[in-house]
């Protein structure tokens, strides 16, 4: 038994087919969860490669910072060894320091007053342990070396005679001296004589030596120089006990002072006996 249909036994209508209205929302439906599945497939893949690269409000990872330069270590403040107290010429000397020698002697300069203004003037260099200075040169190779550290010119310098002070007998001998060329005021403080004074102890391994001008042109006083160079005392702070004992303090008048009446009267001669009239 068969079936056949024709065109006239369908039910519908003739003209062109329609989809029905839930068939339309059906496929709307289909397409709009295929849309939101893709992007989520899409936001999925991009999350991993978002969370694997930096960030730009990222901090960024904090270098290691080199350590702060060391600040160099502050050189010790040099302290002088040596004092002289000699109000009546300067109330406050210089006192200088030289570099450390290679064979780690130390030489400091006490200076009171100035050559150029006609007054008492007295420069001491002071160097222990001498070393190998000991005896390196003669008296006038020396003083002449230690003048010109001074700014000092030597015209003129005499032969040396024993000066003996309480540390020792110094060799002193009387010097004409002048501002060397280009020296503040030369032409104003012209040459001024003076005295030249140097002690070399081996004992001890120190030297001593200098210069001394009186007022104006004339030389200090040996009497008054070997008072001051007796006035000069080791400090309590240095530790050379041999130094300590050899320079110790001393208390008294000043060098520079006048002679005490007692001594006036002495250097006046006697007034002469008249004779007896018979």
């Amino acid at each position: 038994m068969s079936l056949s249909v024709s065109g006239d036994d369908l039910p519908y209508a003739a003209g062109p087919l329609r989809a029905r209205p839930l068939g339309n929302l059906a496929a709307v439906s289909m397409g709009v969860v295929a849309l939101l599945v893709l992007a989520g497939s899409l936001a999925f893949v991009r999350a991993p490669q978002q969370q694997a690269a930096p960030t730009p409000a990222a901090t960024p990872m904090a270098r290691a910072t080199p350590a702060a330069a060391t600040a160099p270590a502050a050189v010790p403040e040099r302290t002088a060894a040596f004092r002289l107290e000699a109000p009546e010429i300067d109330k406050d000397p210089k006192i200088a320091f030289d570099p450390p020698l290679p064979s780690g002697g130390r030489q400091e300069t006490h200076t009171f007053g100035a050559f150029d203004n006609g007054r008492p003037y007295l420069r001491l260099d002071i160097l222990q342990p001498a070393g190998e200075k000991l005896g390196n040169s003669d008296f006038f190779l020396d003083v002449a070396r230690h003048a010109a550290r001074a700014g000092l010119g030597v015209v003129r310098i005499g032969q040396p005679t024993p000066l003996v002070t309480r540390a020792g007998a110094f060799e002193a001998a009387e010097i004409k001296l002048s501002l060397r060329e280009g020296g503040v005021a030369a032409a104003a403080a012209g040459e001024r004589s003076c005295l030249a004074v140097r002690l070399v102890n081996a004992s001890l391994s120190m030297e001593m030596a200098g210069v001394a001008c009186g007022v104006g042109t004339k030389p200090m006083d040996r009497r008054a120089l070997g008072c001051l160079l007796d006035r000069v005392y080791y400090l309590p702070s240095g530790d050379n006990r041999a130094l300590a004992r050899s320079f110790p303090r001393l208390e008294g008048p000043g060098c520079l002072a006048a002679a005490p009446a007692g001594e006036a009267e002495a250097t006046k001669p006697a007034p002469k006996k008249r004779a007896a009239r018979h």
